[in-house]
């Protein structure tokens, strides 16, 4: 038996594709309607058709939205919805879901549970969202806490990141154009001014490191200030937004991560599914994922003399960040499509 599926989502397009990509491929799933403010770049999505609400007023965009998914939560061969950020996307995907009695799948992913259900809102919101019918997680540590929230455990399963491997090759070339990277929006939460002033301790007794920031947004000039008024954007690239990651991370060893607050970033799986170390804070689900002094180093949040001596040290000790290197490897089939497909199969299923 073969159905339809509603997909309500925004986020970045490579996250919107590696999170669709093990739906699609489901035999299951005939087609899939994808309803988003604009179409994805990434890269095609087999089965798939847009229902587009480009606007700039998010109101606008809200309510094109809503519509979209009740025109087609009326098609009989929907059989359920699927979304992800929840608040809001999930709830407009709820209201046409529940006008048509589909079950409703929400997809936290990081910031929309430690930042609106873990926030001021949370007790307005929590009771609404506990009543989809299957919940997808990035890790266990968020897991756990839905269930102290009153989640429901047999709807809750943690969904492995995923990427199609073939697209973040292993690269073991001796020569690396950057020894850091960081990849990733330019928003406060990031925290990548702290991963520049980490930088720059490092650079006064390793003054031939260099480091590589790869994304966009907000904060990308005054990180460019920050740069040049610290006295190291000699040894810094910006680079934009880019849709070729991984032209950046294999000229790159160690990806550093300083975020205040996160799910699992894909970033971070397409760094180590290339083979770079990763150091990290160890917010939302990362310390699941990355054991310090296993496959990576966890430094605490806020703090830039330990994220400058772990970068140091790990420029430095050889032998630790081969060591690292080869637990890191080891993990990379873990992040393979085959592992999301098996969960998205599970609850397909069900709807038969």
């Amino acid at each position: 038996m073969s159905f339809e599926l509603v997909a309500c989502l925004s986020l970045l397009d490579a996250l919107a594709y590696n999170y669709l990509m093990p739906i699609a491929e489901n035999p299951m799933v005939d087609h899939l309607w994808i309803v988003r403010p604009k179409k994805n770049q990434y890269g095609e999505i087999p089965k798939a058709s847009y229902y587009l609400a480009p606007s700039k007023n998010r109101l606008v965009r809200f309510i094109k939205m809503l519509k979209n998914c009740i025109l087609l939560g009326n098609r009989n061969k929907v059989k359920a919805f699927i979304s992800f950020n929840p608040i809001p996307y999930g709830l407009i995907a709820m209201i046409a879901a529940r006008i048509f009695g589909k079950p409703i799948h929400f997809g936290f992913i990081g910031s929309d549970w430690y930042h609106y259900v873990k926030g001021t809102l949370g007790k307005f919101l929590i009771p609404i969202l506990r009543q989809a019918d299957f919940f997808t997680v990035t890790g266990q540590r968020m897991r756990e806490e839905m269930l102290k929230y009153g989640f429901e455990p047999q709807k809750i399963t943690i969904l492995p990141h995923s990427i199609n491997l073939s697209h973040f090759q292993i690269f073991d070339g001796d020569e690396k154009r950057y020894t850091f990277i960081f990849v990733g929006q330019l928003i406060r939460r990031k925290r990548v001014d702290l991963i520049l002033e980490g930088f720059s301790k490092v650079l006064l007794d390793h003054p031939k490191v260099t480091l590589c920031i790869v994304g966009d947004g907000p904060l990308l000039n005054n990180l460019k200030n920050q740069a040049k008024d610290l006295g190291i954007s000699r040894a810094i690239k910006f680079t934009g937004y880019t849709i070729r990651v991984h032209s950046f991370l294999k000229q790159a060893r160690i990806v550093v991560m300083a975020s205040n607050m996160e799910g699992f970033p894909f970033a971070l799986v397409e760094a180590m599914c290339t083979g770079l170390v990763p150091i990290s804070t160890p917010v939302g689900t990362i310390p699941d994922f990355i054991i310090n002094e296993q496959n990576g180093l966890l430094v605490q949040r806020n703090d830039s003399d330990a994220l400058a001596r772990a970068m140091s040290r790990l420029h430095q000790d050889k032998k630790l960040y081969e060591k690292l290197r080869q637990n890191v490897l080891k993990t990379r089939s873990y992040f393979s499509y085959n592992n999301a497909k098996n969960v998205w199969e599970r609850w397909l299923n069900s709807l038969k």
